[in-house]
């Protein structure tokens, strides 16, 4: 009669022994576990908006008082706010009629086109320090344009218009950035140089 239930005894240790060990098997694998997946990375930035040595991301700051937006912008490492002329008559006003051009400020040209182009100072009544650039940013020419005598009383606007100094891009350029007189000196800007600019973003408000 005890034969039974001393083996059902053995039967039940076995068991016992048998859940313990699978329990303490289970308690190590869950501190092994692996460690949690890294975060994944962060989408690469577009091509215009590339790292700190890239150009700094298009944003449009605010409107200017002639209702032109407003963009950040690097020029030899140093921060610009400047006005975008990016259709016809922007371009064609510029900063004429200005009488100051504020500390690391300026105006960028934005052309839908690349060509050879030829500015002036029409209306212009401060110097300026003026490069164009090839589609890339190079700089193919620069020029310290200097304010002309103002249109006379009797002056017809073609012979006011014809004594105006031209200022010629030389090469094929799709922008102009006019900034402070003197800046080009300052900065050390020269001709093969490149200023980095948001350029997909700038010629899609080209018109």
């Amino acid at each position: 009669m005890n034969d039974r239930p001393r083996g059902t005894s053995i039967i039940l240790a076995v068991l016992l022994t048998i859940v313990v060990s699978t329990a303490m098997t289970t308690s190590v694998t869950a501190r092994v576990d692996d460690p949690p997946a890294s975060p994944a990375p962060p989408p690469p930035p577009p091509a215009d908006e590339a790292d700190a040595g890239g150009p700094i991301p298009f944003q449009i700051l605010r409107r200017s008082p002639a209702n032109l937006p407003v963009i950040p912008i690097r020029v030899a490492d140093e921060r610009f706010e400047v006005e975008v002329a990016a259709d016809d008559t922007s371009r064609r006003r510029g900063l004429g009629g200005r009488n100051r051009l504020l500390k690391r400020t300026g105006m960028l040209f934005v052309h839908p086109d690349v060509a050879v182009r030829s500015y002036w100072m029409f209306d212009c009544l401060i110097d300026m320090d003026t490069a164009f650039l090839d589609r890339t940013g190079r700089i193919v020419a620069i020029h310290r344009m200097k304010r002309e005598a103002p249109r006379r009383a009797n002056e017809y606007r073609d012979m006011y218009e014809r004594r105006l100094k031209r200022y010629s891009s030389r090469r094929p350029a799709k922008y102009a950035l006019e900034i402070p007189p003197g800046d080009l000196t300052r900065l050390g800007l020269r001709v093969g140089q490149v200023i980095e600019l948001p350029r997909a973003s700038l010629d899609a408000l080209a018109r």
